[in-house]
C-alpha cells in the first residue's frame, strides 16, 4: 500500500516555511511521494495574484522531484473552484485503489474544517494531517483531531514565514534571502514578480 502525501495552496510564492513542512511531514509519516498541488481557483479567496503557471513554476524549482515531490497541475486541469473533496476524487481515479492519501492542512485549518465543502466525506477519503502553527494550542488540535476522527496532529518545527510577508518585502525593495528557496528567488527577481 503506497502512501502519498498532498500539500496544496496558492504557493504565491512558496517559502522555506513550505518546504520545510513538506519536508519533515513527507520524512515524519514515512510517505512515498508528496504531491504539491498550486491551487486552482480557491474557494475562499478572491483569487491568486500570481498566474497559476509562475505558482507552477516556483513549486517545482521549491520542491525537487529528485526529493520525492510532485508538483501536479490538477486542480488547474479541474478547472473552477477548488474543493479539496474534489481533488482528492481526481485523485483516487489516477492512483491505485489501494493508494493512501495524506492531506496536509495547517492548524489553524482544522479548526474550521467543518466549514470546508463536504468535509465528512473528505475525512472518509483521506487521513487529514494537522500540522501546529504559532498561535494554536497542540493540546487543543489533539482533542478537537479525536473528537473529528482521522485527524493526525503533528507537531513538527517549520519557520513563521508567510507568502504575503515575502510579497510584502519584496514590493518595498527588502531581501527575502532565507525566506525563499534560492531557485525561487531567482525565479522571483528574473520574472519581476511582486515588485511594488
Amino acid at each position: 500500500m503506497s502512501k502519498v502525501g498532498i500539500f496544496g495552496g496558492a504557493f504565491d510564492p512558496p517559502h522555506t516555511g513550505h518546504t520545510e513542512l513538506a519536508s519533515a511531514a513527507k520524512k515524519e509519516l514515512k510517505l512515498a511521494e508528496m504531491l504539491i498541488i498550486p491551487t486552482g481557483e480557491p474557494p475562499h479567496k478572491s483569487g491568486c495574484r500570481t498566474a497559476f503557471a509562475d505558482r507552477a513554476k516556483m513549486a517545482e524549482l521549491a520542491f525537487p522531484a529528485s526529493e520525492g515531490f510532485i508538483v501536479s497541475d490538477i486542480e488547474k486541469k479541474l478547472g473552477g473552484k477548488s474543493f479539496t473533496i474534489n481533488t482528492i476524487r481526481a485523485l483516487r481515479d489516477i492512483y491505485p485503489a489501494k493508494t493512501e492519501f495524506y492531506l496536509l492542512i495547517g492548524g489553524d485549518q482544522l479548526f474550521t474544517i467543518e466549514k470546508w465543502f463536504r468535509y465528512e466525506a473528505l475525512l472518509k477519503e483521506c487521513r487529514v494531517c494537522a500540522v501546529t502553527r504559532d498561535g494554536v494550542d497542540y493540546a487543543d488540535m489533539q482533542e478537537y483531531a479525536n473528537e473529528l476522527g482521522r485527524v493526525k496532529v503533528l507537531n513538527l518545527p517549520i519557520p513563521a514565514v508567510s507568502s504575503s510577508e515575502v510579497r510584502g518585502k519584496i514590493a518595498v525593495g527588502e531581501d527575502v534571502s532565507g525566506l525563499v528557496p534560492d531557485p525561487v528567488l531567482q525565479y522571483i527577481n528574473d520574472r519581476g514578480l511582486y515588485r511594488g
